[in-house]
């Protein structure tokens, strides 16, 4: 996941690289995209805190190194601190899912996927924690130097849904979201790079759709996006995507990394 990719984009290429078609069908060369070494940010201490069942807390922490990227995870729960030296799946996001394996300090086998989902207040990933011969199931979040819009998808859903039905022959995904005094605002945008603000009053009813121009641009707007509903079929675009699920695993769709569109944010 993590990839030191930077939190800026230029305005007019906001849905560059390769995003939707007029037909539906996302690009992406996702899933043999490995995430690069990078450690550009000032804060790149990138990874994950948890939290699951019966009290056990856990966090995932990556540190460049000479080779690449590790990942060190720590474990605490009723049978007692563990460490563990872990790596990243490739390919990555292999069927949509973030997944680490590596052993612990003990010499147990560790494996944890990741799914990405409203699983709590805050916690935007469903956790599922293997080692030795114990099965953990939890929640995690995000820690990073920046803060995605994505990671409060399940307040912004209900905006996103109005929206996405009023433009539904226009627009074909998300690429951003944020609080107004009267409710939500989700900017959504088609594959040539028009993009739209819709402005919902208490998420109950649309006040306003308006276009909007090149400069008018929020940071962090498309890292990453979201396509309601579906996951992206594979393409020859720049788009890495990930399943969004709910807690019956029910699809609810998918985030796009653009992998190619200059320095970003890490994207977990």
């Amino acid at each position: 996941m993590k990839q030191f990719l930077l939190v800026f984009f230029v305005a007019i290429g906001v849905t560059a690289c390769a995003t939707t078609s007029p037909n539906g069908q996302l690009a992406s060369s996702a899933f043999d995209y490995e995430p690069a070494r990078g450690n550009d940010l000032a804060d790149n201490h990138f990874g994950y805190e948890m939290v699951g069942e019966a009290g056990w807390q856990g966090a995932m922490l990556y540190n460049a190194s000479g080779s690449g990227m590790d990942v060190d995870f720590s474990f605490d729960g009723s049978g007692g601190a563990q460490r563990a030296a872990l790596a990243m799946e490739v390919p990555y996001l292999n069927g949509g899912v973030r997944r680490f394996s590596g052993h612990s300090e003990s010499g147990a086998d560790v494996f944890i996927m990741l799914q990405a989902g409203p699983c709590g207040p805050g916690q935007s990933f469903f956790v599922t924690l293997v080692m030795g011969q114990e099965r953990f199931n939890g929640c995690a979040s995000e820690t990073s130097a920046s803060d995605r819009w994505s990671n409060y998808l399940a307040d912004w859903l209900p905006a996103i849904d109005l929206c996405v039905n009023e433009l539904r022959h226009e627009a074909e995904h998300v690429i951003f979201a944020y609080a107004t005094a009267s409710g939500t605002a989700v900017r959504l945008a088609d594959h040539t790079g028009n993009r739209w603000e819709c402005v919902t009053v208490n998420d109950e009813r649309i006040n306003a759709i308006l276009p909007l121009s090149v400069v008018d641009v929020r940071l962090g707007e498309a890292d990453p996006i979201f396509v309601r509903s579906q996951i992206p079929a594979r393409g020859d675009g720049c788009y890495v995507y990930e399943s969004v699920r709910d807690e019956t695993g029910t699809l609810m769709g998918a985030f796009g990394y653009d992998s190619c569109a200059g320095p970003r944010a890490p994207i977990g």
